[in-house]
């Protein structure tokens, strides 16, 4: 899965949960500030993509900040289930 894909699948998903226009859905957007996630909206988020990726721990995404920060995270997480 490349970058371009993987970012595509995350935009699509978060516009979807946080009811955004997707163009708002940059890597720079920062999840709670400008997209104006709450706490459960990531904990969907986080189902979401277990959903598309498979088990990841219930902290991995307790710190990030901004839609870059969950690519780098999945990537990290999960490297061989993202190509």
């Amino acid at each position: 899965m490349s970058d371009e894909e993987i970012l595509a699948m995350v935009r699509e998903r978060c516009a979807h949960i946080l009811k955004v226009d997707p163009m708002r859905v940059t890597e720079d957007a920062l999840l709670r500030e400008d997209l104006e996630a709450d706490s459960l909206d990531l904990a969907e988020l986080h189902v979401t993509l277990e959903d598309e990726w498979g088990p990841l721990p219930r902290e991995a995404f307790a710190d990030v900040r901004t839609v870059g920060d969950v690519l780098a995270r999945a990537r990290e997480l999960a490297p061989e289930r993202l190509g």
